[in-house]
């Protein structure tokens, strides 16, 4: 066989298949998170907040809500105004606001759906309410 016919015979090959028949790569989209929501909340409530007054809303780390910021624009949920016109030294912080691009509540986070809920073993009900007396009451009266 020589180089050629090596060549023609890997283009049959790929040529015989039919790739219409291939089933469609399926998208897996991840929900999103709570603090992200709570974020988008608490602009979508002010129209317009600071890092700064967001944390102070929320009262969740600076760092994490740094994070949820970069990765909310980067989602195209919110946008920068610009910049702030009261600065406590150096920069004056940058202003945000909500996009308006659609997303969940954080109502939603909190609803367990009952087909989700699972049914608790007699067994392990038991167990658990033993547990829960000897830590209360004590081991002896137990």
């Amino acid at each position: 066989m020589t180089i050629g016919e090596k060549e023609m015979r890997g283009n049959e090959n790929y040529e015989r298949q039919d790739l219409s028949k291939r089933a469609p790569k399926k998208r897996i989209t991840k929900p999103m998170p709570l603090n992200q929501r709570l974020v988008l909340e608490a602009l979508k409530r002010r129209r317009h907040a600071t890092l700064r007054v967001v944390v102070e809303d929320l009262q969740i780390s600076r760092d994490i809500l740094k994070n949820v910021f970069v990765a909310l624009e980067a989602h195209g949920y919110i946008e920068r105004v610009g910049k702030s016109r009261s600065s406590i030294g150096g920069q004056p912080p940058v202003v945000y606001r909500w996009s308006g691009k659609s997303f969940p509540s954080s109502a939603e986070m909190n609803k367990r759906s009952p087909e989700v809920a699972m049914p608790v073993p007699p067994a392990l009900a038991a167990l658990v309410a033993g547990m829960h007396a000897m830590c209360c009451i004590g081991r002896a009266a137990a």
